[in-house]
């Protein structure tokens, strides 16, 4: 942008703006044209949209089956449009017309219901915008459907460094402002949006600016699901707005080709291999470095602790590791609690791929579960979103329930987990970063929990030691430990994680977390569960880590674990 469009206060001005939102513009895709018109507009807090287009209700539409002997709480459904109103249309070679849109509602998905409940004027503006009835209504009715509603509505973006474990690391979910709201999907639309961070405030905005002329009357519109350009992918993406039948589209599971366990990873160094590993040495203690923030004391006389990797005779960290040519050289290995390629097991898109193969890897044609039957029916909602949408229709056909938990398999600590039932949520979910979607276990078993006075679902952590692939040798820790929900376990309200997850350690609640331990559960358990016995279940559950294991070294890395001397425990939920 040269001086001669803004005077010299503003240049120096606009020069900081770019030097801080270049980079978001042109990831924005937005023409340098308008660059500056936005800074005016942004610094000035202009939102000039309502001169130039005009918000239509073009019809409405009563829905005949719930106003049937109820007239007086008929559903209404209002259709509306955005147009142009400006008497010389606008002209894309026009700097100014670049326009903000701003947020009614910022949030996340965890803090949702509890914003409708507690600010003022937000519950009744949210049923006008999404044409939600509210007379003669309860009040957790109505929330019900915004939450329901809202994901016609919703837009994401994310902030924050995602190596920190904070709360920063959520997506964040808006709803743009009326105007912003009434722009309806077309597959040719006239104009671009994208939300905007403006640094000075601190604030979001959406941006929108036009592709192509437009005459005065001619519809203001934009794409739903930009760039994405798979026929079958935008027909399922689409869902919430244009439903579509999937069910004629196989939800079968082929593996995919080993490529796709190392695809869009971090690449491993294995070097060349090893054929002969020195042995550890046995005239000393064994020098051992823990990567964690509170190492634990070791109590066995072998092992001596040490500050640094490079003095170590083994390596035990908590981060993932690629560097295994590292661990060898001048006649000494280290050893390591990893094995290369291990990321087929502790990858949560990975992991389903694997397990399937301890199954048939067929679904029964009546119940429409899937093999093995100890694994969750799995969907990679960025490979697999047709064959989940098929899956979740025919299971919706059949009355089966449908209740899915929905987990980015890039991230830990519960983040951006969500239980849902409802197809337009879990599709438009994947939108904040790659999703895997889990069938929710909606039998689970609970345990009384004293202090609450309820019965709360649990989860187990068993901690499983491989110590080499080929031959095959496990080993479980027989202590276990439990985690226990934080709410009486029913099957509803799927955004109160305190009744759904058992660990929400990344989200700011304030709960007890008490811990529970083999000694503590087995006893409980088996009262409160007479005919069932822990032996029987815990053979089982052992039977399970085999045939994971068994599935994991079958096939060569990538797509397996490779043969490494390595010292390799796993966590297992």
């Amino acid at each position: 942008m040269s001086k001669e469009t803004c005077d010299e206060e503003v240049d120096l001005t606009y020069e900081e703006f770019l030097l801080v939102h270049q980079n978001q513009l042109e990831n924005s895709c937005v023409p340098q044209l308008y660059w500056a018109a936005l800074f005016r507009k942004l610094k000035n807090e202009i939102f000039d949209a309502g001169e130039v287009f005009q918000i239509q209700c073009v019809e409405q539409e009563v829905d005949d089956e719930v106003s049937e002997g109820n007239e007086e709480n008929a559903a209404s459904r209002n259709t509306w449009r955005v147009i142009v109103n400006n008497e010389d249309g606008i002209k894309c070679i026009d700097k100014k017309h670049i326009y903000l849109i701003d947020h009614a509602w910022t949030y996340r998905v965890h803090e949702a219901r509890q914003y409708l409940m507690q600010v003022a004027g937000l519950k009744e503006r949210m049923c006008a915008l999404m044409d939600v009835p509210i007379e003669n209504r309860e009040e957790k009715e109505v929330i019900d459907d915004i939450l329901k509603e809202m994901w016609k509505f919703n837009n994401t973006y994310s902030i924050g460094n995602y190596e920190l474990g904070t709360n920063e690391r959520l997506p964040i979910w808006y709803v743009m402002d009326e105007f912003g709201s009434r722009i309806q999907h077309s597959d040719m639309p006239s104009f671009k949006m994208a939300p905007f961070m403006y640094g000075p405030q601190n604030l979001a905005f959406s941006i929108i600016w036009p592709v192509r002329d437009l005459e005065k009357g001619e519809e203001v519109t934009r794409d739903y699901v930009p760039n994405i350009q798979h026929p079958v992918r935008r027909k399922a993406l689409l869902l919430p707005w244009i439903p579509c039948d999937f069910t004629d589209i196989s939800y079968e599971q082929p593996e995919p080709d080993p490529s796709f366990f190392s695809a869009h990873r971090i690449e491993e160094d294995t070097g060349p291999g090893l054929t002969d590993v020195p042995p550890l040495p046995t005239d000393r203690k064994l020098k051992v470095c823990l990567d964690y923030p509170q190492s634990p004391e070791l109590t066995d006389s072998r092992f001596v602790m040490v500050e640094t990797g490079e003095e170590a005779d083994i390596l035990w960290t908590r981060h993932s590791f690629k560097e295994y040519c590292s661990l060898y050289g001048g006649g000494t290995y280290k050893y390591i609690n990893q094995f290369p390629s291990e990321q087929c097991l502790t990858v949560k898109d990975l992991l389903p791929i694997v397990c399937r193969r301890a199954g048939s890897g067929k679904f029964d044609p009546e119940t429409l579960e899937g093999s093995p039957k100890w694994l969750p029916v799995s969907f990679n909602l960025n490979t697999e979103m047709d064959k989940f949408v098929s899956y979740f229709q025919h299971r919706e056909e059949k009355g089966l329930d449908n209740v899915w938990i929905l987990k980015p398999w890039n991230l830990s600590n519960s983040a951006d987990i969500t239980v849902s039932n409802d197809i337009n949520q879990i599709v438009r979910f994947s939108e904040s970063g790659p999703k895997i979607a889990c069938k929710y276990i909606s039998d689970t078993v609970t345990i009384y929990r004293e202090d609450i006075k309820s019965d709360v679902k649990v989860d187990f952590r068993f901690l499983v030691f491989m110590a080499s692939k080929n031959p095959l040798k496990l080993w479980v820790y027989k202590p276990f430990s439990v985690r226990r929900g934080h709410k009486q376990y029913e099957l509803t309200d799927f955004d109160d994680f305190l009744r759904h997850l058992t660990y929400v350690g990344l989200y700011e609640y304030n709960v007890y977390r008490p811990g529970m331990y083999t000694e503590q559960f087995i006893e409980p358990f088996e009262a409160e569960n007479p005919g069932f016995k822990w032996e029987t279940i815990e053979a089982e559950i052992h039977k399970m880590f085999l045939e994971v294991f068994q599935a994991a070294t079958s096939k060569d890395p990538p797509a397996g674990l490779d043969i490494f001397p390595s010292l390799g425990p796993f966590l297992w939920y």
